[in-house]
This record gives C-alpha cells, structure tokens and sequence, in this order.
C-alpha cells in the first residue's frame, strides 16, 4: 500500500497516546476515552487524503488496538508503566513491519516517541484530543524533525 509507512506511524501512535483536557484520570484508566469504533481521514502531506478505521479494546489494563485500512491491517497492545510513568505499546503490520514505542502526556498533547521499529527509523506524533469524540494527529518522520509527513483527523463512531 502507497501510505503504508504513513499508516504505520499514524497507527503506532494513536494506539499508544491520551490526550487529557484535565489530569483527571491517569494511566490505564485515562485511555478508556478510546474505546469504541473511530473513523479517521489521514494523509501523507501534498497527498490525496483517505480513510482508515481504528478500533480499541481495554481488557486487564491492557488497550488492544485494531486499524483497517484499504487492505493494510494493524494490531497493537498498550499498557501503562508505573514505575517510569509512560505508556508503552507493541504493534506488528500485516506488510510485515513492527514497532514499540513510548508515549507521555502534558496538558492536551500527546507525544508519542518510536524506540525500536522493523525499519530501524525512530519517528513521533503529536495528537490532540480536540473533544470527547475527536482528535487530530500529526505525524514526523524522525524524532527531532520540525517538518510534518502526516496528518489525520479521527471521530468516534
């Protein structure tokens, strides 16, 4: 698929971030705002934008995520580490490609950083929860770049 790598870092990082307009719910529980069906239009930047579902599931304060898109499926998991206080999630890509990544809150904005990933190249994703239904998201290619490849928006369904 042509927006294979895009997908892979958009998917990678929803499936790991929270964005919170207030502190009021922390770790596993401040992703309970995820769960359910979203439906999402992304687009690698100068790109014709397309569709892509996401789907999450928490089950023992583990998120379990499911992205959908034009044949190219993804399935992740997260989970919250106490003790370095960062949320930290595992995806593997029906292309073969696989990543782990960390990810941290601060007001509204989620950053989400790559650790190791299938194509040895660490990105990062900024997304913000705009309402209780809706977030945006936008996708860099390396994690100090300034200039943005991705960019998506996602409503609950």
């Amino acid at each position: 698929m042509k927006n294979a790598a895009a997908l892979a870092l958009i998917a990678a990082s929803l499936t790991l971030t929270v964005t919170l307009p207030a502190r009021s719910a922390t770790g596993m529980e401040a992703m309970q705002y995820y769960v359910g069906t979203w439906s999402c239009t992304g687009s690698t930047v100068g790109k014709q934008p397309f569709h892509f579902s996401l789907r999450y599931a928490m089950n023992g304060g583990i998120l379990r995520s499911w992205l959908s898109a034009n044949g190219y499926v993804q399935s992740g998991s997260l989970t919250y580490d106490s003790k370095n206080h960062r949320y930290i999630n595992a995806a593997v890509a029906s292309d073969g490609t696989w990543f782990v990544a960390y990810a941290t809150i601060s007001g509204t904005a989620e950053s989400s950083i790559d650790h190791v990933t299938s194509e040895g190249k660490l990105g990062r994703l900024i997304i913000v929860r705009t309402s209780n239904t809706r977030f945006a998201s936008t996708g860099y290619p390396a994690v100090s770049d300034g200039k943005a490849f991705f960019k998506a928006t996602c409503r609950k369904s």
